[in-house]
């Protein structure tokens, strides 16, 4: 009982002490293996903006990709600072991804207890979820950091802090520069604004001013945003889906994904035949679903937070699922769904204090096959093992053929030597807005085969062709899975 009194008084007597524990707890999580996993083929489309200047590369990643200039910018930064090995790139990341846990908890703390925002933000940390966003050269770990800031700002300022009020224009603006979904962020922040009590809020003419100021500084990289979101539907038509099957996998399949991720992130598999098949995953399964669902009932249904504020979070929980609608997110990109899920596990711990030691030990258990993996969780694509795979028994006159979409040329050149020449179908400049006619898998394989006695096909499944499609009617030496959606296929005439 003294120890546990002693523990109480720590951590409400000594905040900024728990922050600093909550923080050395999340980069050193991050830290471990930081360069183990292979590049994947979005990291890749980073890593080859490196070696630009800062003019070149806002250029081309504008032309090329559906994201804002500022992310690059600061994968850039972290490259100066930390070199171009995977830990270089995902250095930024790392600190910005274990440096969320604290505006998440200063925003819990003020609504709830500082003890029960204290789990949420270890929880934060030792998440499987939250230690991959740490460990990925891409947006989604500074988007987390900005988006907990800009909440946490929001409310302060809401409720009269003069520094936090001017703080919430630019905020507002680096976020939707790095990643334009940051605009969910910014709507659940002014939003957030009518779930402070009358007598108690800034007044609406203030509100309605910073408003202004963020729509006219933010017109002029809308018109970009535009831009960018028009290219990408024209890339997503050229596929020709059925809309009505994408639909149902959508909501069927992808949003329980999703919910059920929070915790775990991309080690859980997408529900399907290749789940149920694994025991394991069917366990985790159930138990983060329950769990989540457990969470989210004890926090929507008690009376510990105001009808109006909770009525916000749900609506933080549930509308972002609306861009099924339109998008295919993965839950990386839904980074806000850990406000209400955080404020869940606080009022879980507060009602019973074990809670917060079961789900921080259900959180730590899966950092274990995490570390396992040689290959990022959202795609299991190892594109280091393939290259030295085919490098190590490259002769001859052959050819190397490497199918990763956009961006596999790159992800191949990243890890090869450089001595072997390839051919990187659909992926030869990814940087360029003209979309050029594409190539049939087929034909390229012909072509090559005319010139060349065998072909290395390095295939990054990516939900085209199986590679046993792309072969037929030609002899295979070898063929081996380097990891779940890397395939080497070695064949002749």
């Amino acid at each position: 009982m003294r120890v546990m009194n002693k523990y109480r008084r720590v951590i409400t007597e000594n905040p900024r002490l728990v922050y600093l524990i909550v923080f050395i707890a999340g980069i050193t999580l991050r830290l471990i293996h930081i360069g183990s996993k292979s590049l994947w083929v979005d990291e890749a489309y980073a890593a080859g903006l490196m070696d630009l200047n800062p003019v070149d590369l806002v250029k081309m990643s504008i032309a090329g990709s559906p994201h804002p200039p500022l992310a690059f910018l600061l994968l850039k930064i972290s490259t100066v600072v930390f070199g171009q090995s995977e830990a270089g790139l995902r250095m930024l990341a790392a600190f910005a991804s274990a440096l969320a846990a604290i505006p998440l908890m200063c925003f819990i703390a003020r609504r709830i207890s500082f003890r029960s925002a204290f789990w949420a933000g270890l929880i934060w940390s030792v998440s499987p979820y939250a230690v991959s966003l740490g460990q990925e050269a891409w947006l989604y770990g500074v988007i987390s950091f900005l988006g907990f800031l800009f909440i946490d700002v929001a409310d302060r300022a809401w409720n009269g802090s003069r520094k936090a009020l001017y703080s919430v224009v630019p905020v507002a603006l680096i976020g939707m520069l790095v990643q334009h979904m940051f605009g969910l962020f910014v709507a659940a922040g002014f939003a957030l604004y009518f779930t402070v009590p009358r007598k108690q809020r800034l007044p609406l003419r203030q509100l309605a001013l910073v408003s202004v100021i963020f729509i006219v500084l933010f017109a002029p990289f809308a018109v970009l945003m535009l831009k960018q979101a028009a290219f990408r539907v024209e890339r997503m038509s050229r596929a020709a889906m059925d809309m009505a099957a994408v639909y149902r996998y959508r909501f069927l399949i992808r949003v329980p994904t999703v919910f059920v991720r929070l915790i775990p992130g991309g080690l859980l598999l997408e529900a399907g035949h290749e789940m149920i098949r694994d025991k394991k995953q069917i366990i985790f399964w159930l138990v983060f679903g329950a769990g989540n669902l457990f969470l989210l009932l004890n926090l929507f249904l008690r009376n510990l937070l105001n009808r109006k504020f909770r009525i916000w979070l749900f609506l933080l929980f549930s509308v972002p699922f609306l861009i099924f609608v339109k998008e295919d997110p993965t839950v990386r990109h839904l980074t806000i769904l850990w406000i209400p899920f955080g404020f869940a596990v606080a009022a879980a711990s507060q009602r019973w204090k074990p809670a917060g030691l079961v789900i921080l030990a259900a959180a730590a258990v899966m950092l274990l096959p995490y570390y396992n993996i040689s290959s990022f969780p959202y795609h299991r694509s190892d594109w280091r093992g393939a290259a030295v795979y085919v490098e190590e028994r490259f002769s001859g006159d052959e050819s190397i053929l490497v199918l990763g979409g956009q961006s596999g040329g790159l992800a191949w050149d990243y890890y090869s030597s450089g001595i072997f020449s390839r051919t990187a179908l659909g992926g030869e400049d990814p940087y360029t807005e003209h979309l050029v006619p594409g190539r049939s898998i087929h034909s390229a394989v012909d072509s090559l085969m005319n010139l060349h006695d065998s072909i290395w096909v390095v295939n990054d499944f990516w939900g085209g062709a199986r590679t046993s499609d792309i072969i037929k009617g030609y002899s295979v030496l070898s063929e081996i899975w380097i990891s779940p959606s890397m395939e080497v296929v070695h064949i002749s005439k």
